[in-house]
């Protein structure tokens, strides 16, 4: 079948200047762009004063975990509502691939943010997962999850793993990229991930570097002062610790490395922007390819336990209420929060548990007050009636201001590193991320072209996503066509963006005139064997 697409604004993913033309489209390939195309087709669309892109590339998403579920396209449909056509999964050390299949940890993977029981079907290996995924609505670029391999071996100990075992994940990371997965991540914040020893991440580093793809890392912190270092106050700022460990990572193996979703939690953590950009570029300046994805929006989705430190993680929980232990968590956190310029009221609730919904949308805070408790104590009681599994937006992430200058930076990309929730508040990013950095860069006279270049090409680029990302003739028919004026959050956190006309994924309609078409099986899982 053919589809043209007439007189539309081509911006082709280069970064170069736009140009008017015809883009005809057969089956799911582009076969010609040129001015004023006389071939017949059996969908002619008139594109006259409307942009015409690659198909956004979201660089950061967790939809893995959705894709082998029934009717799976309620999970996709607000992303490719916003002009997703392509999501890289995987991330913060997490997939619900890649594990022994009969390990009594086995329902453990996912480390509280993903819940693999609602997988029916083996994912144990890459392959698997692919033939459990019936329907994909967007393309997926699986990465592996270094967690998954771990969980599968220890659970969440926090112990050293012996020889044996740390053979044993790489083996099942190292066939996982044979399989054909982009990369490794790694979740440095997240449980089992934070409890591996430098040696440990930096052969599994070693071995994604030698199989020549990426390594994407959620950071031990966000933040100028955190409970991932000891002490928790005091020295250099611990997001830039952070950086400093992803650098001698990245040095000592040579990998391909991405910082994923660079933020600066905290009033107190945004005066280091400078220097963690400064950091980021003198690492490019020197060889090292080092590069970071980052948000539209200044708060993000996250797990309640988040701020807690390692220490009273791992500690038997009858003996968490124990004097000491609170004592020692009122003053670690009580410093944390004075120090960083952050407070429970910046943490949301969006799930709690099953008959307690009337505490969705409220903060830490809010319900301290009406509980008549202190904010520490509040918070202690939602991680126990979520036995550790709430959901948080949190707050002062960043700010516009730093958005823009992300934005700007030539190391950095774009992602949602949104879900869509089952049950409590939704993340807005799941239906505003990638249209606010269009209306970021319309209010703030940032090139259309390079926004686009950013989300499309370059993306494409970092994680190899051969014949897509650009609008070139024999490339993968991926289009975004939207109004360039108006593109933009809807009006609410939860709507349809603005200015999204139509999204094409493998050459089919998917989104026309801003709303999902019912085509749910568009996309492709696409491996890197």
């Amino acid at each position: 079948m053919k589809t043209l697409l007439r007189n539309g604004k081509i911006f082709d993913g280069s970064g170069s200047e736009p140009f008017v033309a015809d883009v005809l489209i057969e089956d799911d390939r582009i076969i010609k762009i040129a001015p004023n195309i006389e071939e017949s087709a059996e969908r002619i669309i008139d594109c006259e004063g409307l942009a015409v892109s690659p198909g956004f590339i979201d660089m950061h998403s967790h939809n893995d975990w959705f894709a082998p579920r029934e009717n799976n396209h309620r999970f996709f449909i607000p992303f490719l509502e916003q002009g997703i056509t392509t999501q890289v999964t995987g991330n913060c050390g997490a997939c619900p691939f890649g594990y022994d299949k009969d390990s009594k940890y086995r329902d453990l993977v996912g480390s509280g943010i993903m819940d693999i029981t609602k997988i029916k079907e083996d994912t144990s290996t890459l392959p698997a997962f692919a033939a459990a995924i019936k329907n994909l609505p967007v393309n997926m670029v699986p990465l592996y999850g270094h967690e998954s391999a771990r969980i599968s071996v220890a659970g969440y100990d926090s112990r050293e793993l012996t020889e044996e075992e740390l053979k044993h994940t790489e083996e099942i990371l190292e066939q996982a990229l044979i399989d054909g997965a982009a990369g490794l991540s790694f979740g440095l914040m997240y449980e089992p991930d934070r409890y591996a020893p430098y040696e440990e991440l930096r052969r599994a580093a070693a071995i994604c570097a030698k199989h020549g793809k990426i390594l994407t890392i959620h950071g031990r912190a966000n933040s100028a002062v955190s409970t991932s270092y000891n002490p928790p106050v005091g020295g250099r700022a611990h997001n830039l610790r952070a950086i400093d460990e992803m650098e001698k990572l990245a040095r000592d193996t040579g990998v391909k490395l991405q910082h994923s979703h660079l933020i600066f939690v905290g009033e107190k953590s945004w005066k280091t922007v400078d220097e963690a950009l400064s950091i980021i570029k003198r690492l490019n300046d020197e060889g090292l390819d080092f590069k970071y994805d980052s948000y539209s929006l200044t708060f993000g989705a996250s797990v309640i336990t988040v701020v807690l430190p390692a220490w009273y993680l791992t500690m038997p929980k009858e003996k968490r209420s124990r004097g000491f232990a609170k004592l020692r968590l009122a003053f670690e956190i009580g410093l944390t929060k004075r120090v960083l310029g952050f407070n429970f009221n910046d943490i949301m609730m969006t799930w709690v548990a099953e008959g307690q919904e009337t505490l969705i949308g409220k903060t830490v805070a809010q319900l301290a007050k009406e509980w008549d408790v202190s904010d520490l104590d509040a918070y202690i009681r939602l991680v126990e009636l979520s036995e550790g599994h709430g959901l948080v937006l949190m707050h002062r992430y960043l700010t516009d201001e730093i958005v823009l200058r992300l934005m700007r930076d030539e190391n950095c990309y774009f992602m949602t590193d949104a879900w869509i929730e089952e049950r409590g508040m939704q993340n807005p990013s799941c239906f505003i991320g990638f249209p606010r950095f269009f209306k970021l860069a319309r209010e703030n006279d940032i090139p259309l072209k390079d926004i686009i270049h950013r989300m499309t090409g370059m993306a494409a680029e970092r994680f190899v996503i051969s014949e897509r990302g650009a609008l070139k003739e024999g490339y993968f028919a991926d289009i975004t066509v939207f109004d360039e004026k108006t593109i933009g959050p809807g009006t609410s956190d939860e709507s349809r963006p603005q200015g999204i006309s139509l999204v094409i994924v493998n050459g089919e309609i998917v989104v026309d005139n801003g709303k999902f078409t019912g085509k749910g099986d568009a996309g492709q899982l696409l491996l890197q064997k």
